[in-house]
């Protein structure tokens, strides 16, 4: 390589000696190039997420649950919580039905879900704090008024009744199947 650059510096170099200087020159920056675009996709390819699931070194533990019949302990009701809830509660209540659904929407949208038309809204009886909302997409929410006076929503699981397969005739279209069996009167 040296001699190469060596000999294009020369004035009195032969003209084949300098395209061969040449050519070396940029074999050799190929090869550098081509060495680096190999070196980045390597490095991508293994910052890559993997779809094996990480490998969890087995215990020796034993494995215990805890069951019980009895119901667990609850904790005194604070009065103040109660009181922020029942006053949400009244608040929604006294709403007009238009903004109780813009606000249950609003609720739905800050916690992250979908819901880009209600459809209905049902619920809210006898200060029970809890409302179903129904969206254009087939999602359902229920939006239950936390201890805290906030608005809690948590996704219900829709029963859809799909389209089902077509039925498979068992005979020809010629064929006519058979009458079912008459029952002898007695």
């Amino acid at each position: 390589m040296a001699a190469a650059a060596a000999s294009l510096n020369e004035p009195n170099s032969e003209p084949g000696e300098e395209f061969e200087g040449m050519q070396t020159r940029e074999i050799a920056l190929g090869i550098a190039a081509a060495t680096v675009i190999v070196a980045g996709g390597l490095v991508l390819l293994a910052r890559a997420p993997s779809d094996e699931p990480p490998y969890v070194t087995p215990s020796n533990e034993p494995l215990t649950i805890a069951v019980s019949d009895a119901p667990a302990p609850r904790a005194a009701p604070d009065p103040h919580r109660d009181a922020l809830s029942v006053a949400k509660i009244r608040e929604l209540e006294a709403m007009s039905e238009t903004f109780r659904n813009t606000t249950f929407v609003i609720a739905i949208r800050d916690a992250g879900y979908v819901c880009n038309e209600l459809l209905r809204v049902y619920g809210g009886i006898d200060d029970s704090g809890k409302w179903t909302a129904s969206c254009s997409e087939m999602l359902s929410y229920t939006v239950s008024v936390a201890s805290t006076g906030t608005l809690r929503v948590e996704p219900m699981l829709q029963y859809f009744d799909g389209l089902s397969p077509r039925v498979i005739q068992q005979f020809d279209d010629n064929d006519v199947p058979a009458p079912p069996p008459r029952r002898q009167p007695r």
